[in-house]
């Protein structure tokens, strides 16, 4: 087993019951809040510009800057004081690297050191480390693994709300159709708004997912997967960061269906060239991290549910 990986089984993993941010927008999207809402976690939204509403979430910022950012490489610091000589000239890591260094240090470090703030009620003048103090509570109440399943990950993708027309379902100038929306083509969904729940992977946007009733099913729905329409012309993995900087090179010259074959043959062209090595400098940087984040999505992970307790983050 990889040494870094030796105490990776002690981690804690949970599911929070509470979840306290600020006003950043990823964090009060509608995306955020349906993921933590089918995960049965409450958001709590911390008053603007008080950071003592959430204090212990701050302090934890700063030992993660202090404990494990200043020492990476290209660190640049918050401000000129705080930077080396040469952070640009130095090794820069993409964030697929760096967050394997981040895990590695949250087992090899950050749950190995003591906590001043951790103190078991037998022992109230020793400091545990997080590890010490999970097991002393996993003794007590145990836990349930919950791995997380097909379903549930669709259901923790970005969301839109939209019409199924006579063509399909159009984001962005990419039209998804199947049959499986023939009976609901011009229908109103069982909702309010009349709409249509999509779910949508923006590092692979191949093929969107809609929500559509299933009597067979004990949840009364189902995922159905419907694919672009132009997927067998652009077989390279691709992003919405690629499709958006060819939607930027390309003119519009015809009808929107004509527009949209144009894009697919631009994509697939751009990502040919940067397979051969050949384009610009900006198209091999654009289908790189196309092809980066193909593969760091390829990794499923799991979930662990405390039994009993919980805590709030």
């Amino acid at each position: 087993m990889d040494a870094r990986l030796e105490g990776a089984a002690a981690r804690p993993v949970i599911t929070p019951k509470t979840i306290v941010v600020d006003q950043g927008k990823v964090f009060v999207s509608s995306s955020f809040i349906a993921a933590c809402g089918s995960l049965g976690i409450s958001v709590q939204p911390a008053p603007p510009g008080n950071g003592p509403a959430k204090g212990h979430v701050e302090r934890t910022f700063s030992s993660i800057n202090t404990l494990f950012v200043q020492h990476v490489a290209s660190y640049t610091g918050s401000h000129t004081g705080e930077r080396g000589q040469d952070a640009e000239g130095e090794a820069v890591w993409t964030l697929a690297q760096l967050d394997d260094l981040l895990q590695e240090w949250i087992i090899c470090g950050w749950q190995e050191r003591e906590h001043d703030g951790l103190r078991h009620p037998m022992m109230p003048r020793c400091a545990l480390s997080p590890n010490e103090m999970w097991a002393a509570l996993v003794a007590v109440c145990g836990y349930v693994p919950v791995p997380l399943g097909r379903e549930d990950y669709i259901e923790l993708m970005p969301v839109k709300r939209q019409k199924i027309n006579d063509y399909g379902i159009r984001i962005d100038y990419r039209t998804y159709d199947h049959k499986v929306l023939n009976p609901y083509r011009g229908e109103h969904s069982p909702t309010a708004d009349g709409l249509w729940e999509i779910h949508y992977n923006p590092h692979a946007p191949g093929q969107i997912w809609v929500r559509l009733p299933k009597s067979d099913q004990s949840r009364g729905y189902g995922w159905e997967a419907v694919p672009w329409i132009h997927h067998t012309l652009v077989s390279a993995p691709f992003t919405d960061f690629t499709w958006q900087y060819v939607k930027r090179t390309v003119v519009r010259r015809a009808d929107r269906a004509q527009h949209e074959h144009d894009l697919a043959l631009a994509l697939r062209e751009l990502l040919e060239r940067a397979a051969a090595g050949h384009g610009t400098r900006r198209e091999k940087v654009v289908a790189a991290r196309a092809r980066a984040a193909a593969t760091d999505g390829a990794v499923w992970g799991g979930l662990v549910r405390p039994a009993v307790g919980g805590r709030s983050l």
